[in-house]
């Protein structure tokens, strides 16, 4: 049986273990673990006392080890463990009385252990203890009480025996280990107290030395006496140590540290709070009750009875710890502390029974003064003992030479120095006095001395600076090192420290008389004849070897426990003193206390020690003195292992090393010869180097990973030491690398490629340009690397002699690393570009096909466990991910290298690791080319796959994804129909686990393209199935193959039923009634926290749920209706959208799997269906509709599409769940139309509750596909009512046509966001429907023939927008294609008795004069059905400008939107009191924030104001915003003056000053308070432009004094802010951010202020929420320039911006802030993290796309291709807004560049109809350059520009049906002064629009645009002009 782990003899007692292991889990079967466990029990429990046999002692000792297990335990019940303690009880109290037969001494005897007493009485009481820890403390009494009873028991008879003391030990024994016990509670402590009371019996103690040590005589024979040895003697001393330990155990756990040294913890503790070193106890250990004295104390001289009668209620204090400890375990600790100082005293002064006749009693007695003083410091602690006591006990022990040499005690005594130092440092001195002298005593181990310098040096956190030092010195004293090594002369001189002993005096006086030890009996007078002050010697040179060795470790472990960098700065620099004359036989010592303190040392000192050890090591190099040098190098290794990649000075001592490598060799001359020694003897110098390398990177042999860099210096300098060594000679075939060959491929193994994307230095675009490459070398060097290149590929004549270095160093490290298991990396120097610039790419195919040999060869040696199948999948791994690159070259290598592996190792496709990362590559490669459809506009960049973790960073060219997607699609059928060829089983297994390994139910929607292959290849017939092979074709285009069988193992039902029953007893009626109970009781418990709403729940946890009740549902026939209800009613609870389709999934599974519950199943659903639509969920709440631009909160800020996104998404998750519903129903309906009349009308129920209720349902544009989703459903349902003739027909026509009519009700919407195939499938959806409605019968209704007309002209032009949209570059207009029916007057005129909302959407949507004549006439006629719509309103007082005044109707009508209702108050509107009170009714119904957009119109709009109702409007909202009341203020100032300077008065004036007046006059004492803070602040900054005018001549730098000293003056007050900035508040200036700005005569300067606001974002569930953020923005203070038409065209930025994120376009403009505060004064927002192309010009950047190249990488990067996607973008949004604002002026001045990639415009003077210096030079539409369009790919062919071209219609087309909102809001200004605007001005603008033209047409006009900006010769003339007139450079 030894093979099995079980040792010959031992294989009952294994049995039994175990038997009692399981009894002990489960008590209740106890009775049945086996027959003779019950004999044995029995027949001792009948009070035999007779000798216990082997078995019996086997069975003991397993079931008490097996009851660790039950520790804490809470399974099982209390009586069974009391019946088992109850049958322990007897054994441990009748042990003393026991025998043992000679099998079990034999057995004890054979595991060196020879008492059976001791043993079984410590695994009774173990054993005792566990138990007292299972069901919650239960037992704890009884065990105490039968402690207790094992006392009583034992000292009940006077005349004492051995087997009493064996068994008290072993009781003592066990407790040590099981302190725990003792701090439970009171009656816990009660045992201590007795255990300690009998061993401090004199009695007890004196018989135990005077007894003789022999066993009872065996009975019958069958014990044997002589197998109990003397060895088994258990002297006095020996309890006293137990008992000490126990102590120190016990005070351990109570402190909070069982595993370590309870000394070396609380030195700790202290050292780390250097508070804890008062006078007090430290916190931790604290109580504000502590008592003086109260400890219970049982005397030694007590008798037995007052023992027991005293320790029955130890006194313990009640009160609590303040931090963890209560008062019982602090009062106990306290009487620890006391009971350990009197024991001190005790083991001091003696006692008769106290002998120390043996070597070992001597070593017993200092085991416990060690383990008494451990106990004692925490009384230190606690103030319970005297302080004077302890420190007077130290004083004494430090003058003992032979307890401070004891390995234990000395250490102990040292510890308590340095804890007392703490509390009083004056005992320091005697403290370090006592260290360095036993540092000088070479019998000083080397352990004893790092455990006394480690506690003298965290005492040393206590002591001087100068103590420290001094002990420093004292301790380097010590090393006697001179030139020729030991200063012999010095060896006697005084004061060195240096004593000894002789060898008669060193040893132990016991051993020579131990009758005088009997006779002193005391540890104190136990003393050498000499002590450590005596007499001194002369050493032996072994001696002072050892001094010395023991110095310099003291030294380090001083200055590693110090903390004090001064320290640590001293002892290095005093032991480089020394190092410096060293020689070869201390060396090594010196260089070890020098690398001890290297860690510590800050990196300056580091530096220059390092340094000067590779000095060292070199003139030892170069004297040719060898053992010096083993010496240097063997302290640079320790140095490198000490060190670890945590530690600061790791990386520093690595560059180092590098460094010093890459230094030997430099030249002054490049490219020049040298000869071959010079080489040859730098090479061996840089061979000093590598050892120390090597042992400081991780090592692969260890299975450590390698170093990860990530600071590029150092990537520099790994890859130049390869460059350096191969210049040197190094080589594959080099005599180096034979000899260094582990430490070579130990570097190279942690050695990040020599090229690559990371390490790709953008300046540096050559190697030719690399110095080191360059360093000449050898003829004879260049002829080996030559040759050894040659022999991997072919080398042309003219390559470069930099070139032919790096390949010789790549071929050189990526042949050592391949030994470490790595064969991927070389594919990675693909990735730098400077590969391909240097012409090198085309050299890496054929080395990593060489390296790849190599990787195969080992793998086929058998090498060693890097070459483990897990690690060759590894590295298939990431080839097959790099196969997914997008760079050419790398990814033909990649495929190569991987179809090489593949072919000559199947196996390493044959693993999980890499066969699922095949299908998973897969799988994202298809998503990828997907995504050109999800997100057309936004591409997806990073994929990352969730099963195997791997994450691919794609370009986003689609047709790059689409080749490699076939490419990649195509090589995986070849490598696995390979594999399943070789290994076929092994291969379907690994593809079964990667299929059922996916989520049970996912959406039907997501294609998981690497499922569908892995299922494909696992189905497919193999050439192995030879009989298979060759079945003939039984069906044209069929297939046959194995995939059934594979597919039958991954069921559904298998999933969870199998479970299910696995886990509940079903077979009979009590197992049903109670499983289906508890199902209940977590299904009622489930929906509660659903309802409560505070837990949300995964798609897991869902299904789980839902499993479990389908499962009881499939598996038996009760209940069936509860559990359908339960089964439907949760996720219509949850109502989510994952969790819905997961649900769907299960509902269908349940139907397919019992048929029988379907009807019930629907019937459910409907019922729910019904439920959710009252509740108004999904798709039935208006909640998630889009406000129309106009009446959304415009806002200065970049467009942030993702936020948008964010938004829809949750939008799109609402309206999932009735989606999926909609689905399930629809298709069960084909499947069961013929079941039955019933099922019939619960489908025709669901369709009509949907249609009738989702005419109110929600009108954003994710619901068009669920509204027609269930409309085209209902056609289903109605279909089949036709041919039913039912009478319920032409209801459902009507309720069909309603619902579908009802969407046309919301403004016509182009397709929202980026998601083509949403975009597709509405399109495909409404053509079917549309084709379906041609058919619909109309049963000759007049009014069902009228929605019906309407609905196929809706439904027709809806699909031509579609249509139009989704091919916008190159259009085909659709109309007509689904109506034959022309639009007409008639039209309108019926659409308008249905619904007036239709009729105004009909007559927008086809854009025909006559058609708004006839709705202005119908709305005079019959103003009422109109009312609720505010699109009427224009309508109803004239389209034409006030040709009907309209009447009282209109003061009911819906509120207009805050610019429409502005643009009532301007001429002809502004008369009629009706138009005045309802739009000012309009107004005050929208917030102030709404409003507060349009202050500058609000302002212009006094101009009309004759009734006063502006002038109220603003006094009113004043009162209500402070903020609103401060914008139309700093605006009014702002127009008051025509020109700058103020001189001119506009006519406004005087009502604006009178206005201004009103309302600071209505504020309150609070807002005026806050109004002049704000604007006497603001003041204060402003003039600082104005101070700056007499500096205007001055230079930027007097400038910048003058900003910085005004802006020192300025004082923050609370509450304020940038005008610019009204949502946030000032919390902080930087005052030395002042920078003036250029201008020749006005003084504008910039400064930056930190801001608090709240910013909105989007949580994962869709919903908004506020964020508080924090952030610096810069500022620019103007005077002296009119900023008002900034204003205004920022303003328009802004709407468009809500205009294109309103539609989901992802088109990017960033409208910063800028605010008109005076006439000519202003604060403008800067642009964050932007540069204009101005200045990027002036910084020497070559063109636009060399820009792009140096800050984003190159073109093949993700980062390029990011910021050339957000140029796209934003050139789009900038595009259009400047070809219809017609922006001018548009030099490289005012285009500026972010550091995300975004182009983004400033400065807009020049407008509408004005340009600069009155000629029209700029006639280009916009600017376009061709700089420009070299980033766009350099054509107009390009994707990019194709995006570009796409998203420019796309907003075009979006912001055609918001013409006129635009033109409102620049309708008031046209009177303000502005040049801009001219006669014209609103017309062209207008005529830009396009307005007459269809979106085809439109789309295909703005198409002309782009291509007239593209080729336009203007832009690029006017660029010229700029720079040649204002020196703007190109």
């Amino acid at each position: 049986m030894d093979y099995l782990g079980v040792k010959r003899g031992d294989i009952r007692a294994e049995a039994y273990a175990r038997l009692a292991a399981l009894a002990a889990l489960a008590p209740l079967t106890l009775k049945d673990v086996t027959s003779q466990l019950q004999a044995s029990l029995k027949e001792r429990l009948k009070g035999s006392t007779g000798v216990i046999s082997l078995a019996e002692w086997e069975v003991l000792v397993a079931f008490c080890d097996a009851t660790a297990d039950s520790v804490n335990s809470t399974l099982g019940v209390a009586e069974d463990y009391e019946n088992v303690a109850l049958k322990l009880r007897k054994y441990l109290v009748d042990l003393p009385q026991f025998k043992f037969s000679r099998a079990v001494h034999k057995q004890l005897n054979s595991n060196s252990v020879t008492v059976p007493w001791i043993v079984l009485a410590s695994k009774l009481t173990a054993a005792l203890v566990n138990l007292s820890f299972t069901c919650d403390g239960e037992l704890l009494e009884t065990v105490v009480d039968t402690f207790t009873v094992f006392f009583e028991r034992l000292f009940h008879d006077s005349d004492f025996h051995s087997e009493q003391y064996y068994s008290l030990m072993g009781f003592i024994t066990a407790l040590e280990h099981k302190p725990r016990f003792f701090t439970r509670s009171k009656i816990s402590f009660k045992i201590f107290y007795l255990l300690e009371s009998c061993i401090d019996n004199t009695q007890f103690m004196l018989s135990a030395e005077l007894i003789e040590h022999r066993s009872r005589e065996p009975e019958n024979g069958n014990a044997d006496v002589s197998l109990v040895s003397d060895s088994s003697d258990v002297p006095p001393i020996a309890f006293i140590q137990a008992l000490s330990s126990l102590m120190a155990a016990i005070a351990s756990s109570i402190v909070g540290d069982e595993e370590n040294s309870l000394m070396l913890y609380i030195l700790n503790r202290i050292a780390a709070d250097k508070s804890i070193a008062s006078s007090h106890a430290p916190e931790y250990l604290t109580n504000s009750e502590l008592p003086s004295n109260g400890s219970t104390y049982i005397h030694s001289n007590a008798t037995l009875e007052s023992i027991f009668s005293v320790v029955a209620e130890p006194q313990l204090n009640s009160s609590s710890s303040t931090l963890n400890l209560s008062n019982d375990l602090l009062e106990f600790l306290n009487c620890l502390s006391e009971m350990a100082l009197k024991k001190l005293d005790l083991l001091d002064r003696g006692e008769p029974y106290i002998v120390y006749s043996t070597i070992s009693r001597l070593k017993l007695g200092y085991t416990a003064k060690s383990k008494l003083l451990s106990v004692v410091v925490c009384g230190v602690l606690t103030a319970s003992v005297e302080l004077e006591a302890v420190r007077r006990f130290f004083q004494t022990s430090v003058r003992i030479y032979d307890t401070m040499l004891d390995p234990q005690l000395g250490v102990s005594v040292i510890q308590l120095g340095s804890i007392l130092v703490f509390k009083d440092p004056a005992i320091g001195s005697s403290l370090t006095r006592a260290l360095t002298s036993l540092i000088a005593n070479p019998r000083l181990s080397l352990a004893q001395c790092q455990g006394m310098s480690k506690s003298v040096g965290l005492a040393s956190r206590a002591l001087s600076q100068d103590a420290v030092v001094t002990t420093i010195y004292a301790l380097t004293n010590l090393l006697f090192v001179g030139n020729d090594g030991l200063q012999l002369q010095a060896r006697s001189r005084k004061g060195s420290g240096l004593r000894t002993v002789s060898d008669a005096g060193s040893r132990s006086s016991a051993s020579a008389n131990p009758n005088r030890l009997i006779r002193n009996n005391t540890l104190s007078k136990t003393r050498s004849n000499t002590s450590i002050s005596g007499q001194h010697y002369d050493f032996s040179e072994a001696d002072y070897q050892k001094v010395c060795l023991n110095a310099v470790t003291a030294i380090g472990e001083i200055v590693a426990a110090c903390g004090d960098e001064s320290v640590s700065i001293l002892a290095a620099t005093l032991l480089s003193q020394k190092v410096l004359k060293i020689n070869a036989i201390f060396a090594p010592s010196l260089l070890t206390g020098l690398i001890s303190c290297a860690p510590y040392l800050p990196q300056k000192e580091f530096i220059v020690m390092v340094r000067l050890l590779h000095k060292l090591s070199l003139d030892a190099f170069h004297n040719n003195d060898r053992e010096l040098l083993d010496a240097f190098s063997d302290a640079r290794i320790k140095l490198a292992q000490i060190l670890k990649p945590e530690s600061e000075l790791y990386f520093v001592y690595l560059s180092e090393i590098l460094s010093a490598i890459i230094s030997r060799g430099d030249v002054q001359v490049l490219d020049h010869h040298r000869p071959h020694d010079e080489i040859s003897a730098i090479g061996d110098q840089i061979a000093l180097y590598l050892k120390p390398l090597a042992a400081l990177l991780p090592d692969v042999h260890k299975g450590q990973k390698p170093l990860k860099v990530e600071d590029n210096q150092i990537l520099f300098l790994f890859r130049n030491i390869w460059f350096n060594m191969v210049v040197h000679g190094f080589s594959i075939k080099s005599p180096q690398t034979k000899a260094l060959g582990n430490e070579l491929e130990r570097i190279a193994y942690n050695t990040p490629p020599l090229a690559s994307e990371l390490s790709w230095n953008r300046t540096e675009t050559s190697l030719e340009l690399n110095t080191v490459l360059r360093r000449g070398s050898s003829n004879h060097n260049v002829k080996d690397h030559r040759n050894i290149v040659g022999d991997v590929l072919e080398i042309p004549r003219t390559m470069s002699y930099s070139k032919l270095m790096f390949l010789a160093a790549t071929l050189y490290v990526e042949s050592l690393r391949v030994k470490s298991g790595n064969c991927y990396t070389i594919l990675e120097y693909f990735t730098d570009p400077s590969m391909k610039t240097s012409d090198i790419e085309k050299y890496l195919g054929p080395i990593a096909y060489r390296i790849n040999k190599d990787f195969i060869n080992l793998v086929h040696c058998g090498a060693d466990k890097q070459f483990s199948a897990q690690n060759i999948a590894e590295q298939l791994t990431s080839m097959l991910t790099l196969c997914c690159s997008g760079l050419e070259k790398l990814q033909i290598a990649a495929f190569t290298c991987s179809e090489l592996l593949i072919k000559n190792v199947p196996s390493s496709l044959c693993h999980h690791r890499s066969l699922f990362a095949l299908f998973d590559l897969l799988s994202l490669l298809h998503d990828s080319v997907l995504d050109a459809e999800i997100n057309q506009y936004n591409p997806t960049f990073v994929f990352r796959a969730q099963k195997t973790g791997i994450t691919l960073k794609l370009p986003d060219s689609y047709d790059w994804r689409y080749s490699t997607f076939n490419k990649f699609h195509s090589e995986a059928k070849k490598w696995v129909k390979l594999i399943l060829l070789k290994c076929n089983f092994d291969t379907k297994s690994l593809i079964q686990a990667y299929v059922s390994g996916l989520d049970r139910f996912q959406s039907n929607k997501k294609i998981q393209f690497g499922v569908s292959f892995a299922l494909e290849m696992a189905g497919m017939i193999a050439a192995t199935d030879r009989e298979l092979i060759n079945l003939p074709w039984l069906a044209r285009d069929s297939t046959v193959n194995l995939l059934p069988p594979v597919i039958s193992q991954l069921t559904w039902r298998s999933n969870f039923i199998n479970d299910l029953l696995d886990r509940v007893s079903l077979h009979t009626s009590e197992g049903r009634l109670k499983a289906l109970a508890d199902l209940r009781l977590q299904v009622l418990s489930f929906q509660a926290m659903v309802d409560a709403g505070e837990t949300r729940f995964s798609v897991k946890d869902i299904t789980d749920i839902l499993s479990e009740i389908a499962g009881y549902a499939l598996v038996q026939d009760s209940d069936l209706a509860e559990l359908i209800r339960y089964l439907v009613e949760i996720p219509f609870k949850v109502f989510e959208s994952v969790s819905m389709r997961a649900s769907a999934s299960i509902w269908g599974a349940v139907i397919k799997e019992r048929p029988n519950l379907s009807v019930l199943l629907i019937s459910e659903i409907t019922k729910c269906w019904e439920t959710s639509i009252k509740l108004k969920q999904g798709v039935f709440t208006r909640a998630c509709d889009l406000s129309d631009p106009e009446y959304s909160k415009m806002e200065f800020l970049p467009s942030d599409y993702e936020h948008a996104s964010k938004v829809a998404a949750g939008v799109n998750k609402t309206f999932q769940p009735h989606l999926e519903i909609i689905k399930l129903l629809a298709s069960n309906f084909e499947a069961t139309m013929n079941q039955s009349d019933h099922l019939l009308k619960i489908f025709t129920r669901f369709v009509t509750t949907g249609l009738r209720n989702i005419i109110s349902g929600s009108l954003h544009p994710f619901a068009r596909f669920v509204r027609f989703e269930l409309v085209r459903f209902a056609f289903d349902v109605l279909d089949y009512h036709a041919k039913l003739g039912s009478r319920s027909c032409r209801r459902l026509t009507e309720l069909i046509f309603d619902s579908a009519l009802s969407w046309f009700k919301a403004k016509s919407h182009y397709p929202f966001g980026g998601n083509v195939l949403k975009v597709k499938a509405d399109y495909t959806l409404l053509k079917e429907v549309a084709k379906i409605l041609k058919t619909v019968d109309t049963f000759n209704k007049e009014l069902l023939e009228i929605k019906k007309s309407l609905l196929t002209l809706f439904m027709d032009d809806e699909i031509s927008k579609i249509s139009v949209w989704l091919d916008c570059v190159d259009p085909v207009d659709s109309s007509g294609t689904y109506t034959n029916e022309t639009i007409k007057d008639s039209h309108v005129v019926r659409a308008y008795s249905i619904d007036p909302q239709l009729a105004l959407n009909l007559a927008h949507r086809y854009k025909i004069r006559n058609l708004d004549i006839v709705l202005q006439k119908l709305i005079l006629e019959n103003p009422i059905p109109a009312i609720p719509y505010a699109d009427a309103v224009q309508y109803f007082i004239g389209i034409n400008a006030g040709q009907n005044m309209p009447l009282y109707t209109l003061l009911f009508w819906e509120p207009l939107s805050p610019v429409d209702a502005i643009t009532l108050f301007l001429p002809p509107f502004g008369s009629n009191s009706f138009i005045l009170q309802y739009t000012m009714r309009s107004l005050e119904h929208h917030d102030v924030n709404l409003t507060f957009f349009y202050v500058p119109q609000i302002v212009q709009s006094l101009r009309y104001d004759s009734k006063g109702y502006v002038q109220k409007f603003i006094l009113e909202t004043a009162l209500v915003s402070q903020l609103f009341a401060h914008q139309i203020i700093w605006n009014m100032l702002a127009n008051s003056y025509k020109d700058e300077e103020a001189t001119q008065p506009d006519s406004l004036k005087p009502r604006l000053d009178e206005i201004q007046e009103l309302m600071l006059a209505s504020f309150s004492e609070e807002d005026l308070g806050f109004y002049k803070r704000e604007f006497g602040f603001f003041s204060e900054v402003t003039s600082i432009s104005g101070k700056l005018k007499p500096y205007i001549k001055k230079s930027k730098a007097e400038k910048k004094i003058k900003i910085d000293e005004e802006m020192a003056k300025i004082v923050l007050r609370p509450g304020v802010y940038l005008p610019s900035n009204p949502d946030g508040v000032l919390i902080d200036i930087n005052r030395r951010s002042g920078r003036p700005l250029q201008s020749h005569a006005k003084a504008p300067y910039m400064a930056t202020f930190k801001i608090k606001k709240e910013v909105e974002d989007v949580d994962e569930y869709g919903r908004v929420i506020k964020v508080p953020i924090e952030k610096w923005q810069s500022a620019i203070f103007k005077v002296g320039d009119d900023c008002r038409q900034d204003v205004l065209a920022l303003q328009m930025i802004s709407v468009f911006r809500t205009i294109w994120l309103n539609a989901g376009l992802d088109l990017y403009v960033f409208p910063n802030r800028v605010t008109a505060t005076a006439p000519g004064c202003g604060v403008i927002d800067v642009l964050p993290n932007s540069t204009s192309r101005d200045m990027l010009g002036r910084e020497a950047v070559n063109g636009l796309y060399e820009y792009y190249i140096t800050k984003f990488g190159p073109e093949t990067s993700i980062e390029f291709q990011k910021a050339r996607n957000n140029l796209v973008r934003s050139l789009a949004g900038y595009s259009i807004i400047s070809y219809l604002l017609q922006f001018k002026d548009r030099h490289n001045g005012n285009i500026m560049y972010d550091d995300q990639g975004h182009v983004l415009h400033i400065d807009f003077g020049f407008c509408f109809d004005i340009v600069p210096g009155g000629v029209k030079f700029e006639v280009a539409p916009f600017k376009l350059t061709r700089e420009m369009v070299m980033v766009l790919g350099g054509s107009n062919e390009t994707q990019a520009f194709r995006r570009f071209q796409e998203l420019c219609i796309k907003g075009y087309l979006a912001c055609r049906p918001y013409m006129e909102t635009i033109v409102r809001c620049i309708n008031p200004m046209l009177e303000s002064g502005m040049p801009c605007f001219k006669e014209q001005t609103i017309r062209k603008l207008r005529k830009r629009f396009v307005p007459n033209k269809s979106e085809k047409d439109a789309a295909e006009h703005f198409r002309g645009l782009i291509k007239k900006a593209y080729e336009s010769y203007y832009t690029a003339g006017y660029d010229e002009f700029q720079r040649i007139t204002n020196g703007i450079p190109y």
